[in-house]
């Protein structure tokens, strides 16, 4: 027995289920369950330990790969396919930032090292850091909800499109003509649209001098698309 151990057992059943038990995870090691409180004080102390594990992969991109807002953008778009590959962590993570865990030390580190690089003061470099985290792991957690209830993201987007499509439009236009617009629509696509809105919010109150100068999200997404 050895922390590793169980925190990469820990995380298997969590990659599956969503949640373990103590009592589980002692019969997916071979132990009694009260051998593992002595590695952790209790669960919580291990779903922390496992939060860690979780973004262990998560890395940022080195400066010749991108402006400082290209590879906090690019930071983010991985740490959604993290969260979407570890389902139940992006509630733990907001609880985690104030752990000292060194992959959420190092997710911490070099997200704010790409928000001060823009030139944003520090104040509001961490007010910026915090509401780009809450905006991912909030995220991750509402499309899980969606896909815990209805099995497939289509599915959720076709039931909430008929549900619009069926209100008059004489009175509730906007929602009506709404209809439409979401079925052609997908989480990837509400996300990144939402983070370019987020960053360049961001990146626009860059004050200190010799901040580095950055192209909109926005701007930036289109051209590629063209």
């Amino acid at each position: 027995m050895s922390q590793e151990r169980i925190v990469t057992a820990a995380l298997e059943l969590a990659d599956t289920r969503g949640d373990f038990s103590m009592r589980g995870l002692g019969e997916q090691l071979g132990v009694d369950p009260m051998a593992i409180y002595r590695h952790f004080r209790d669960k919580d102390a291990l779903l922390d330990a496992l939060v860690d594990r979780a973004l262990a992969d998560l890395a940022p991109l080195p400066p010749e790969a991108g402006t400082p807002i290209e590879r906090l953008r690019q930071l983010c778009l991985d740490f959604r396919v993290t969260l979407s590959t570890h389902p139940g962590a992006a509630v733990r993570i907001r609880a985690a930032l104030p752990t000292v865990g060194p992959h959420v030390i190092a997710l911490t580190e070099a997200s704010l090292g790409l928000i001060l690089e823009l030139g944003v003061e520090d104040d509001e470099a961490s007010r910026a850091f915090v509401m780009v985290i809450q905006y991912i792991t909030t995220s991750a957690e509402a499309e899980e909800q969606v896909l815990a209830e209805f099995g497939t993201e289509q599915a959720w987007r076709s039931a909430a499109s008929a549900r619009y499509a069926s209100l008059p439009d004489d009175a509730y236009p906007s929602v009506a003509a709404m209809a439409a617009r979401l079925e052609g629509s997908s989480f990837q696509a509400d996300f990144e649209h939402g983070l370019d809105l987020l960053l360049d919010a961001i990146a626009g109150r860059a004050t200190r001098p010799g901040g580095t100068q950055y192209q909109s999200c926005l701007l930036y997404t289109s051209d590629a698309a063209d």
